[in-house]
């Protein structure tokens, strides 16, 4: 495959977010002076659909500042704040609708039902403000907000009666302790559907089940999930939010039944590692071309086991292509993940194997679902960049589960007489924690005995050597120094520009608390480097760099609303990202410092993010879940429960600054 034509893939299939722009570009033809108000309306929520949550952050801003009475671009407006992390505007947004019964963020739940919005309002909107102050309430954890957001759904079902209004309603009843209204609820919407067995729609039948559910009627609950479940779907989503709805109320309190749970089965999830074939300069025979058959036929057997339709791997030549191919003809969702620049990764680990496996690493790409590279700079050597995508690939997967509330496995084709090399299939198995859902194919089972050389021998215990044979790169770069994985921070304080001198005596006393405060902050950093209003932080892990993150966050937000003097308080933008950088000894100041895209990326995230919020990159957020799904097994082990820390909401895919192009982005906050 030549170049050129591996660059046309590149920009046809390899990003999701390239697609994302093309389709922003489509939507963006027409200017937004010519959109009507209903064309925002509908504008907008489908960016917010599509996941284009600042693009749609943006429409709905303008649109409601163009049309302040428009309850519908209000809701939209307040639900992208809420996707954003804004969740301090979001609520100054909606608050004022309810200004007649809220006084200080105390609500009289008396008078709710006397409130002008919910007399005058219409069904639908009363239902998504409904769905705002419920988001907000997982925010704030605010009983007043949880009354409202009851209130509302209920006033929505009296105007319109609808299966969804009326099971929020029910199911919130039930959140404030109102179990006899919950009650009557559930029978009303019951009345609305009356049992149609496997005649019904999916969610209609969900609806019956909730309500049975919360009647107690257990056995006509799990029979409504089981019919429901029958029926043909399009997408499994609706079955995952079904079942997320059961675990939410699970933790809520209320005993779910484990039946209701097994009938609503999520998706299987397969990660991926294995062999390539054998370069011709290989001493040893790992993965001979004459093992394809039974490899494939290996691996098809541990999809069956798994019951995987839903797969992560890498895409080359060998192990990986046939974990591709066998996954796609079952109809199941690929994701790719490649550790560098695709056309060293090509030479490195598809070429040597013939044209045959280029065209088929060809149609791979163009089957995926999605294909992402975890570094986009050269391979120059590094091994270390294997290990760094296999953490994204199983970060992404932990994610990708936690959604789908399935647990993934792993499936390796290793060969146990290696030893362990970076980002090989041993040590991606080193690092799976959870021994439950770890399957592997050992190569040795498969490959005929062989009799090895004393001298073949050591160079097969031989780590390095054996990396070396094993992936050919170009000599003008293999000497290059070691690049390695870092975590890091980037911030600055919003505001800090437009101080006028007769702010700078007080902004010097804001930064000398800072300084104090931060100083306080006991955390194994490798790194701090601070100027002007900015600061920079590395760090091994990701745990340590969100930690760090976030209490800077909240120091900030704190002493900032302590200085009336300021045109306005002082606050962060926080940028968190992960890759491989270089380490050296700064030459002017004579401290370690960092160097590397990576840094750069990381710095053009900060001038985006939204002000007071933590925001974090794919990258960053697949390693603190790899770290925070470990720590969870390890509980697990030990017998105790596991307190997940944070939570990582998506935000969308923004164009970070000085056009170093597009990110995937995640809202990063305490759970």
């Amino acid at each position: 495959m030549h170049s050129c034509r591996v660059y046309g893939l590149l920009n046809i299939f390899l990003y999701d977010y390239q697609k994302m722009e093309q389709r922003i570009k489509q939507t963006t033809m027409k200017p937004f002076e010519e959109f009507s108000q209903k064309e925002l309306e509908i504008e907008v929520f489908n960016l917010i659909t599509s996941g284009q949550m600042f693009l749609a952050h943006d429409f709905a801003r303008k649109g409601f500042e163009k049309f302040p009475k428009n309850l519908r671009l209000q809701e939209a407006y307040a639900l992208v704040l809420l996707k954003t992390g804004a969740v301090r505007e979001a609520k100054e947004l909606v608050y004022p609708l309810l200004s007649d019964i809220i006084d200080q963020g105390a609500v009289n739940v008396e008078c709710l039902k006397n409130c002008s919005f919910i007399k005058t309002g219409n069904s639908r909107t009363l239902a998504g403000i409904g769905h705002i102050f419920k988001e907000i309430w997982q925010h704030s954890h605010m009983c007043h907000d949880l009354d409202i957001a009851r209130e509302l759904y209920l006033s929505s079902f009296r105007k319109e009666p609808k299966t969804r209004t009326g099971i929020n309603a029910a199911w919130l009843s039930w959140l404030t302790g109102d179990e006899p209204q919950s009650e009557v609820l559930a029978e009303e919407v019951l009345k609305l559907l009356p049992p149609m067995g496997l005649h019904g729609q999916f969610t209609e039948l969900v609806d019956l089940a909730e309500a049975q559910l919360l009647l107690g009627r257990v056995d006509e609950a799990c029979r409504l999930y089981e019919d429901a479940t029958k029926q043909t779907l399009e997408s499994y989503v609706p079955v995952v939010t079904a079942r997320q709805q059961l675990l939410f109320l699970r933790d809520a309190g209320f005993r779910v039944p484990e039946a209701a749970l097994n009938a609503l089965k999520p998706p299987a999830i397969a990660v991926f590692t294995g062999y390539m074939i054998d370069a011709p300069h290989l001493p040893v025979a790992l993965f001979p071309p004459e093992l394809e058959e039974p490899v494939k036929q290996a691996i098809n057997a541990q999809l069956d086991e798994v019951g995987a339709t839903i797969g992560y791997s890498s895409a080359a030549c060998g192990a990986d292509l046939l974990f591709i191919e066998a996954l796609l003809k079952r109809g199941g969702e690929v994701n790719i993940i490649l550790p560098f620049a695709i056309e060293d990764f090509i030479q490195t680990n598809v070429r040597h194997a013939g044209p045959r496996w280029e065209k088929r690493f060809e149609r791979a790409l163009k089957n995926a679902r999605t294909v992402n590279i975890a570094a986009e700079e050269r391979y120059l050597g590094h091994d270390m960049l294997f290990r760094f995508a296999n953490t994204i690939m199983h970060g992404a997967a932990v994610m990708r589960g936690q959604f789908l509330t399935s647990e993934p496995h792993l499936v390796a084709v290793w060969d146990s007489t290696l030893h362990s090399m970076p980002g090989g299939p041993s040590d991606f198995i080193d690092g799976w924690t959870n021994i439950k859902t770890l399957h592997m194919i050992d190569l040795v089972d498969l490959r005929p005995p062989r009799t090895l050389s004393p001298e073949t021998e050591e160079k097969l215990n031989n780590t390095k050597s054996l990396a070396c044979y094993a992936r050919q790169y170009d000599p003008l770069v293999s000497h290059a120094p070691d690049r390695i994985i870092k975590m890091m921070m980037f911030s600055d304080l919003h505001g800090y520009s437009k101080l006028q001198d007769e702010h700078i005596p007080a902004f010097l006393d804001f930064l000398q608390k800072l300084q104090v405060a931060m100083s306080e902050i006991d955390l194994p950093l490798e790194s701090v480097n601070t100027w002007g209003d900015a600061v920079f932080a590395v760090g091994d892990t990701a745990s340590i760099i969100a930690e760090f993150g976030l209490r800077y966050c909240d120091i900030v937000e704190t002493l900032g609303r302590k200085y009336p003097e300021f045109p306005f308080p002082i606050r962060a933008r926080i940028s968190l990202h992960a890759g491989p950088v270089y380490e050296a000894e700064d030459p002017f100041i004579k401290k370690k410092n960092y160097y590397g895209g990576h840094i750069n990326r990381a710095a053009r995230l900060e001038p985006v993010t939204t002000v007071g919020q933590v925001y974090a990159t794919q990258q960053f957020v697949s390693i603190l879940h790899v770290e925070q799904n470990g720590l969870h097994h390890e509980f697990d082990q030990k017998g105790l429960r596991f307190q997940e820390g944070y939570v990582t909401e998506y935000v969308g895919i923004i164009t970070l600054a000085k056009s170093f192009g597009c990110q995937e982005v995640y809202h990063l906050r305490r759970k």
